[in-house]
């Protein structure tokens, strides 16, 4: 059973990678604001906590956004704590 959680949480993480991958891509390119708004939704409760803590460090630029780089580290750590899990 344990093994089989362990699995879902680290395809969770792909999945969550995945989406980071997407939006910043579509950031870059013009594409219709309906699938931008999609994708927001479910990439927000992940980066907003993240933008927080970036506006009152040193690391704030309102140049570039940190957030889904630092989003994209911190999952890789989570994948491979929860995989010493296993």
């Amino acid at each position: 059973m344990k093994s089989f959680m362990v699995d879902v949480l680290f395809a969770f993480f792909i999945f969550l990678e995945l989406l980071i991958y997407v939006y910043i891509l579509t950031s870059w390119l013009p594409l219709s604001y309906g699938f931008k708004s999609k994708l927001n939704i479910l990439i927000n409760p992940i980066l907003e906590p993240i933008r927080f803590i970036l506006k009152r460090s040193i690391f704030h630029t309102p140049i570039i956004d940190l957030s889904p780089i630092i989003g994209l580290v911190v999952i890789t750590f989570l994948q491979q704590l929860i995989f010493s899990m296993k």
